[in-house]
């Protein structure tokens, strides 16, 4: 059974929802840790952006896993998911980071935008990273942007759409 130490990012005073966390519970043949890691107040930092850039910087260095997986509060995983995702690395040996659909907006304008909310990562690479934003792009994009200069790719996995709940994403 492979370990994936699961990383989640909460604004000041949020939880995470009940649906995302019994989700978790049926991810198929994992062995799952979860890390929640309180962002600091926008206000601290200049932005809700800014804010979530720090947070995943401490987040991404929790746990020991061989893959840390990134989950929003308020996304619902499809039975199976984190399974499937691990799985798709060994179709897909380029990948650094692999997702599952879950904004219902359409990125076709920005096709090689990922949103971090449900991302799995090998740990080696996501230790070399630091999520940073630039103007005019969330982080997500910085970081999928940053994956492609070193060499990796990053993408959904097809056939997979988790559910997003509820809540903000800074991705547009």
């Amino acid at each position: 059974m492979l370990a994936v130490d699961v990383l989640t990012v909460l604004g000041p005073g949020q939880q995470m929802l009940a649906p995302t966390l019994a989700a978790l519970r049926n991810q198929g043949e994992v062995a799952l840790l979860h890390h929640q890691v309180v962002s600091p107040h926008p206000a601290e930092c200049g932005s809700a952006i800014e804010a979530i850039v720090r947070a995943r910087n401490d987040a991404r260095t929790r746990g020991t896993a061989h893959f840390a997986m990134f989950l929003d509060r308020d996304v619902l995983l499809p039975a199976g998911a984190i399974e499937a995702l691990l799985y798709g690395f060994l179709i897909r040996p380029h990948h650094a980071a692999l997702a599952i659909r879950y904004l219902d907006r359409d990125h076709s304008l920005v096709p090689f935008h990922v949103a971090m909310g449900a991302t799995l990562f090998y740990r080696d690479v996501l230790e070399r990273i630091e999520f940073r934003a630039e103007p005019g792009l969330c982080e997500c994009m910085v970081c999928c942007n940053d994956l492609r200069r070193m060499g990796y790719a990053i993408g959904y996995l097809p056939g997979l759409v988790a559910r997003h709940l509820k809540g903000w994403s800074p991705c547009g």
